[in-house]
């Protein structure tokens, strides 16, 4: 189920891998703990019966979850660095999800931030889908 119980402001959040998750190969050799760029209003409270919980945060329990052996969701950004989510604000500045005027502190705090651990994860999904084995 998708609501509005666990939305998350922009920023960066740390992210907890959950037992499943670190015995995930999409997951290999990601910390255990790590920081990691969101923004969202609304995210899963329910996870599908068949669905496995890899990672969670303190206000967002639902942060990544696999169905079967290869399909993934993420509720973070595993494709954010800082300077991606201040194009993101900058983009988005006037469409409704925060303030206008608090783009450019937005935009300054996102840049104090570093979340490394998020882009390994698509690296390791290139590996194991994208390049031929």
């Amino acid at each position: 189920m998708i609501d509005r119980t666990y939305g998350e402001g922009l920023g960066g959040v740390t992210i907890k891998l959950t037992a499943e998750g670190i015995q995930d190969p999409l997951l290999q050799g990601i910390s255990e703990r790590f920081v990691a760029f969101t923004g969202h209003k609304e995210a899963c409270t329910v996870l599908p019966g068949h669905a496995v919980l890899l990672a969670g945060s303190a206000a967002c329990p639902v942060q990544m979850f696999r169905i079967k052996k290869n399909l993934y969701a993420t509720q973070f950004h595993p494709e954010l660095d800082a300077e991606g989510l201040v194009t993101r604000i900058d983009t988005y500045r006037h469409a409704g999800y925060f303030p206008p005027e608090a783009a450019e502190q937005l935009m300054a705090d996102a840049r104090k931030i570093t979340a490394t651990e998020p882009m390994k994860i698509l690296g390791n999904f290139v590996r194991r889908y994208a390049i031929p084995q």
